[in-house]
């Protein structure tokens, strides 16, 4: 495919970071000097109301310079705070006017170089130790999720979606995939089965750790897949603190003397535990949900539910209800058991003092 070219494009590689339970973001803008981030630019007509609640804010960390290949890249750093606690890293690669092939080999390349993680994590840590005072509960998890988007504003010589998709089906798939070596048949007709195309110029295709979007008009459409990249980092982190929650509080099923419950209730600290990770866990996930709502919006709507069905979102989210509804059990059972620890206490203190009772009337006589 030496013969076609790529007129204009940008790479994006994000970084999701989870910094605390929730980030104050005027008195973070004070802290770091940010600006409001752009959103949703409205590039396709939709409602007015399409907009993040409330608007993260952007940082920006200057150009990080990547070698690959014998050839160094200057990509533009930009980190996004958001009121629910998470920070998340952009590096952006503006190409143009270079052979496909080109195009490929960069974004392969910087795809699966390590120091890439490790300067978006430092960028975002940075960030964290300068706006600490502004984050809540503040702790910079070691979780991360990647996802990366391929865009191609135009080919040349020009081309319709539709014939991107029929002429390039092998490279396409090799971005999506991140892989290097020849797809089969098979493989690259199943991952470009569910191709999405709102004009005839443009096409968007997504799998587990990438998307390709040949659009004029991609600011939109890299901001929604940067969300949901930031969405599944957060079901992530409640899977992983639900896990640790029920691992943590499976002692307290054990039998205990009840005895103990006069001088201290064993199943009070784990309740309040509980009950604080359940409304922790859920507050944090309504908010993350009302944050950017896409109705209204039919195309960025079909291409979240794309990517969020390719990144296996529902698993997760099926993950992170099945634990919820384990600890509420787990509450449950240890709220009964406290009840019923409480009612033998109060049964033995009144058996206690019908007997100091009757001792204190014999030592009278």
């Amino acid at each position: 495919m030496s013969d076609i070219r790529v007129a204009s494009g940008h790479l994006f590689f994000f970084y999701a970071y989870d910094a605390g339970f929730e980030i104050a973001l005027e008195e973070a803008r004070a802290l770091c000097e940010a600006s409001d981030a752009t959103g949703i630019a409205g590039l396709r007509p939709a409602p007015a109301h399409l907009q993040y609640r409330p608007r993260p804010l952007t940082v920006s960390s200057g150009a990080v310079p990547m070698t690959v290949s014998g050839k160094t890249h200057r990509l533009d750093a930009t980190v996004k705070l958001f009121d629910f606690g998470v920070l998340s890293v952009t590096f952006t690669l503006p190409l143009e006017d270079l052979p496909l092939d080109e195009y490929v080999e960069i974004a392969l390349s910087l795809a699966a170089e390590d120091g890439m993680e490790t300067s978006a994590r430092n960028a975002a840590r940075r960030l964290f130790e300068r706006i600490r005072p502004a984050v809540s509960r503040p702790m910079f998890a070691d979780l991360v999720e990647e996802y990366c988007v391929w865009h191609v504003g135009g080919f040349s010589p020009a081309m319709s979606g539709t014939e991107a998709l029929a002429r390039l089906p092998r490279e396409i798939a090799r971005l999506l995939t991140l892989e290097r070596g020849e797809l089969s048949e098979a493989a690259v007709a199943d991952i470009l089965r569910a191709p999405i195309r709102y004009f005839d110029n443009d096409l968007f295709l997504a799998e587990w750790s990438a998307a390709f979007v040949y659009d004029p008009k991609f600011q939109d459409t890299a901001e929604v897949l940067e969300f949901l990249n930031i969405q599944v980092l957060e079901l992530r982190f409640f899977d992983r603190l639900l896990h640790e929650a029920i691992e943590g509080v499976s002692e307290g099923l054990r039998p205990r003397w009840r005895l103990f419950h006069i001088l201290h209730d064993p199943y009070d600290a784990p309740l309040r535990k509980l009950s604080g990770i359940r409304t922790d866990v859920s507050l944090v996930r309504e908010r993350i949900y009302n944050a950017l709502k896409l109705v209204g919006d039919a195309y960025l709507a079909r291409v979240y539910e794309e990517a969020r069905r390719k990144v296996a979102a529902e698993k997760h989210e099926g993950t992170v209800r099945d634990k919820l509804s384990t600890l509420t059990d787990i509450y449950t059972v240890l709220n009964n058991q406290a009840a019923a620890g409480r009612a033998e206490t109060l049964e033995l203190i009144i058996i206690l003092l019908i007997a100091f009772e009757i001792v204190m009337s014999l030592l009278r006589w």
